[in-house]
């Protein structure tokens, strides 16, 4: 059985539908009945635009659809800024919050070189 010939012609547009229009039509098209009527699925959206001349399937229309909604959380996902980095403490640093309670512990105990007997006699306890 001999096989069929293959058709080389690339099926295009005519040129008359090509000028009638411009590009990116249709997908303003979708988009403004999409704004228009958002709860609607695609085959509704389809059937609108089938009344006013623009032929389109409900893929094409769900496909813009998502590329819209893509771009909203692309806007809304705002990534958070990264924290600058703490200044490097030495292990020695006292901080302040400490300091305030040393100053709490020599004004109980009536002055720095009491202060410091009693932190003496803590170390030889501890050890």
């Amino acid at each position: 059985m001999p096989r069929k010939p293959k058709n080389t012609e690339p099926e295009a547009k005519s040129v008359a539908e090509a000028a009638d229009a411009p590009r990116g039509a249709k997908t303003a098209a979708i988009r403004q009945a999409c704004l228009a009527h958002p709860k609607k699925s695609p085959k509704e959206i389809v059937e609108l635009l089938k009344e006013q001349g623009i032929v389109t399937t409900a893929n094409y229309v769900g496909g813009v659809k998502s590329s819209m909604k893509a771009k909203k959380k692309a806007k809304k996902a705002a990534p958070a800024p990264t924290p600058d980095a703490a200044p490097v403490v030495p292990k020695d640093a006292v901080s302040i919050g400490l300091l305030c309670k040393a100053k709490k512990l020599v004004q109980e105990l009536g002055g720095i070189k009491e202060a410091k007997t009693a932190l003496n006699a803590l170390a030889q306890l501890l050890d």
